[in-house]
């Protein structure tokens, strides 16, 4: 019995020091490089907003201060100031615009993939739309 109880324990102690000298553990991976891409969405961009009506063309210039984002967002029923906030790749930013003399807030909210956003906006909780821009270029 003894000698079963020695055999067990060489197995149980040994074999795994065998396998994982013959195996070692794999190095954890590096981080990837921290120093992500500054993302500054400063500028112009062309801007399709779809509802339910269909789709809009619209102009929106950006200016970026940090993660503070103002602007101005132009269709064929004017301009109207936007404000809002970047975090990392996330994009968020509201307007007012005024419908037959009653306001209407919408809120936008998007992601920025390199010259380009796509995302979502609330129209005051009367209903939901997707919109993207592309950067023109200077």
């Amino acid at each position: 019995m003894k000698k079963l109880f020695a055999a067990v324990l060489v197995a149980v102690l040994f074999i795994p020091a065998a396998v994982l000298a013959q195996n070692p553990p794999k190095e954890p991976e590096k981080p990837k490089d921290t120093k992500a891409q500054k993302i500054d969405v400063t500028g112009v961009w062309d801007t399709v907003v779809e509802t339910s009506q269909g789709a809009f063309n619209v102009t929106t210039t950006f200016k970026q201060d940090g993660e503070k984002v103002t602007g101005t967002q132009a269709s064929q029923m004017g301009e109207v100031a936007l404000e809002g906030t970047i975090t990392g790749a996330d994009l968020k930013y509201g307007i007012t615009i005024d419908m037959g003399g009653q306001s209407m807030s919408l809120a936008f909210a998007g992601k920025v993939d390199g010259d380009t956003i796509s995302g979502v906006f609330d129209m005051g909780g009367m209903g939901t739309g997707s919109w993207s821009a592309k950067k023109q270029k200077k």
